[in-house]
């Protein structure tokens, strides 16, 4: 066979070399140099022997078979400890040199008969046979190639540095296969910690309000919300009721480019449907019976700005209609006035409720919905955000300490394990008041000096009995009757639910499947009143 020259080999190996360097899995790394070598030497068959992680042998790591990769094929491992150099296989990798054998089934110079029978296994019968060792830039031997029905051999000098080239990258696969998830791992734990570095970087600014994200659900959430907080699109944010959705509001505002101006917070269902109109829109002098001055409605106010439209569930139908209108245009007319007024706000809303099952009850209009769901975020609840509670914990902990000008208090390792036990159905908002009231009820004047260093203990005592529901034998209420038992309970679980729907009693009466006017006559009864807000 012939070593004939060729000058497009190298612009063949330019593009081969590109390939390579683009495959970083090893499988895909060999598989691409054995048909790149073919392509070149117009081989039908061919192997890749490779050294493996001991460096005692050489495993045949891809073989193919005409067009085809074989998984299954008789060709077995080369043993360097135990090497012959009869075998031309491993006289090329003991003396680092190219066997070429022209009349495979004719030569006596080397011993062939495993060559033989693995031929006759694969029911095939090659005339010629090339053996190339594997030798990287460093001079090391990585592996082998070897190849069956070789047409021609254009360009030797330029298939050894092919060779070299195929060499380096086996060697850079092999390593990426071996540290490659170690890489990886690596990466995420320093991904982690810079998250964890920049929670710990806003919690000791004394005025971060933000959302504490430590959990997976949260930090997805925020990540999705980072996306569109530049962009001047409205978001629609959608969580039970105590999740912190406000929060959220502030969050985006804060991190807009509209942070140097107004956000205005306004909760649709706290006021009258008549006050409502007025408090979003604003009115002229005159307007209706007690309006005797103008007054600058919240979109006017927050021009330039945010409005954080609350329980946008629960706004009026007719005021949907008119809200829908300013959606679109930036458009409205304060009552009683002729001309419209143009404004430039991103509105916010909020909602804990299923929107689509009040659409159907025509309690909220279908136009407005999908104009508000452009971006939908969904708050998830406490209970998903285990990994959330601690770090919100000691941050309501520093929050209530400032303003109570003390230290702040340790939460012991028992206080812990109940507050990750307690399912939230309060949301952050009843993590909040659990964690307030343990601070207000510490004993400031006890200094722990065990594995807490000087600061003050929040004792498992004091927060236990808001999760605990247990009654026993010793700690059975002093109560006269069952009577009484149950209507203290009564009265607990109101209190319980007025402050968790943050005192609406419409709210209220529809989660407890309760009329109105029972509720009302329960909060008499029990003598409830907003002054017992938590």
């Amino acid at each position: 066979m012939s070593l004939a020259k060729s000058d497009s080999l190298n612009n063949a190996l330019l593009a081969i070399s590109q390939s390579l360097a683009d495959r970083s899995q090893l499988a895909l790394t060999l598989d691409a140099i054995l048909a790149a070598a073919r392509q070149l030497t117009f081989a039908d068959h061919g192997i890749i022997y490779v050294l493996d992680q001991t460096g005692q042998a050489l495993l045949p790591s891809v073989v193919h078979h005409n067009e085809h990769i074989l998984a299954d094929h008789p060709w077995q491992p080369l043993t360097l400890e135990s090497i012959d150099e009869t075998d031309p296989f491993s006289f090329a990798i003991q003396n680092g040199e190219v066997v070429l054998i022209n009349d495979l089934y004719q030569y006596n110079g080397y011993q062939c008969d495993e060559i033989y029978q693995n031929e006759s296994i694969l029911n095939r019968k090659s005339k010629n046979l090339l053996a190339w060792p594997l030798i990287d830039n460093e001079k090391n031997t990585v592996g082998l190639l070897v190849l069956f029905d070789l047409n021609v051999i254009n360009d030797e000098a330029s298939l050894t540095c092919f060779c070299q080239m195929a060499a380096t990258n086996i060697r850079q696969a092999v390593w990426l296969e071996k540290y490659g998830y170690m890489i990886k791992e690596l990466s995420e734990d320093n991904a982690s910690l810079t998250r964890e570095n920049n929670q710990l970087k806003q919690r000791k600014q004394s005025k971060y309000n933000g959302p504490i994200a430590e959990s997976e659900v949260m930090i997805n959430a925020l990540a999705r919300l980072n996306k569109v907080l530049l962009l001047p699109v409205d978001v629609l944010i959608r969580g039970e009721t105590g999740v912190g959705k406000e929060v959220i509001a502030k969050y985006i505002h804060e991190n807009s480019n509209r942070s140097k101006q107004a956000l205005i917070v306004q909760n649709c269902a706290a006021i009258p449907e008549q006050l409502l109109e007025s408090e979003l829109f604003g009115h002229k002098k005159g307007a209706f019976t007690g309006a005797d001055k103008d007054k600058i409605g919240l979109f006017e106010a927050a021009d330039g700005g945010t409005l954080f439209l609350d329980e946008i569930g629960d706004m009026p139908l007719l005021l949907q209609a008119k809200l829908l209108r300013v959606l679109q245009e930036r458009k409205f007319r304060p009552i009683g006035s002729n001309k419209e007024i143009s404004v430039d706000v991103r509105v916010l809303a909020a909602t804990h409720a299923n929107l689509l099952s009040k659409i159907k009850k025509n309690e909220f209009r279908a136009d407005l919905f999908y104009r508000l769901n452009v971006f939908p975020i969904t708050i998830p609840p406490l209970r998903e955000r285990q990994e959330d509670i601690i770090p919100l914990s000691e941050h309501f902990i520093k929050l209530i300490s400032e303003s109570m000008n003390i230290e702040p208090p340790v939460l012991n390792q028992q206080v812990r394990k109940h507050l990750l036990e307690y399912s939230y159905p309060g949301n952050v908002r009843e993590l909040k008041n659990i964690v307030e009231r343990s601070v207000f009820l510490s004993d400031f004047e006890t200094i722990s000096s065990i594995e807490f260093g000087e600061n003050e203990i929040i004792q498992d005592t004091e927060i236990k009995p808001e999760i605990n529901t247990n009654i026993n034998e010793n700690n059975l209420p002093e109560m006269s009757s069952l009577k009484n038992i149950v209507g203290n309970y009564e009265k607990n679980v109101l209190i319980d639910c007025l402050n968790a729907c943050n005192w609406q009693t419409k709210r209220v009466a529809e989660h407890l499947a309760l009329p109105l006017s029972t509720l009302n006559h329960k909060m008499k009864k029990h003598n409830i009143s907003s002054e017992q807000i938590l």
